[in-house]
């Protein structure tokens, strides 16, 4: 059985980029994980709760084969400098992120040389991810080599799909 953990924030990350690519990822026969800065409850953006079973601390790292980045603005108080999450970032076999977790995982030097999306405000994000390596390209999803990565809580189907794509190989 594949194995996956999404990081999430405790408060306020996007409803329906987690909702599709876990659904995608349970389709799939995938055992999932959730995990956050802090383990126990976590609030959606539109209010709904889950648990995070981990947090970053907890987690062993090379027992999952793939690591899902789900963001919004919730993550990025959370995680942005963070060494647990670049530490994650860096030691991943198969890297998904959305939105604006590229922006973030970006800093740990993964995307060197990549080409890679994320949601753009004004050409925040793609400074962030080219200052630190990245190849940034307007697209909703790109996948190169073992990293997904998307832009807008819009392209969280497609997301999904070509993250069970790599999920498979």
């Amino acid at each position: 059985m594949k194995t996956a953990v999404m990081i999430v924030a405790n408060n306020w990350f996007q409803d329906h980029e987690f909702s599709a690519t876990y659904e995608a990822l349970l389709e799939a026969n995938a055992q999932v994980t959730i995990a956050a800065w802090r383990k126990g409850q976590c609030v959606w953006v539109f209010g709904q709760k889950i648990e995070a079973a981990y947090s970053l601390s907890e987690i062993k790292w090379d027992k999952f084969e793939m690591v899902i980045f789900i963001w919004w603005w919730g993550c990025l108080t959370q995680y942005l400098h963070n060494s647990d999450y670049l530490r994650i970032a860096q030691e991943s076999k198969k890297l998904w992120a959305i939105c604006i977790a590229p922006m973030v995982v970006s800093e740990s030097g993964v995307f060197n040389w990549k080409i890679v999306t994320s949601r753009d405000d004004e050409w925040l994000q793609q400074n962030f991810i080219e200052n630190y390596g990245g190849v940034w390209k307007n697209e909703m999803v790109i996948r190169y080599w073992n990293i997904v990565t998307a832009n807008w809580p819009e392209a969280a189907e497609m997301f999904g799909k070509e993250c069970i794509k790599l999920l498979e190989e």
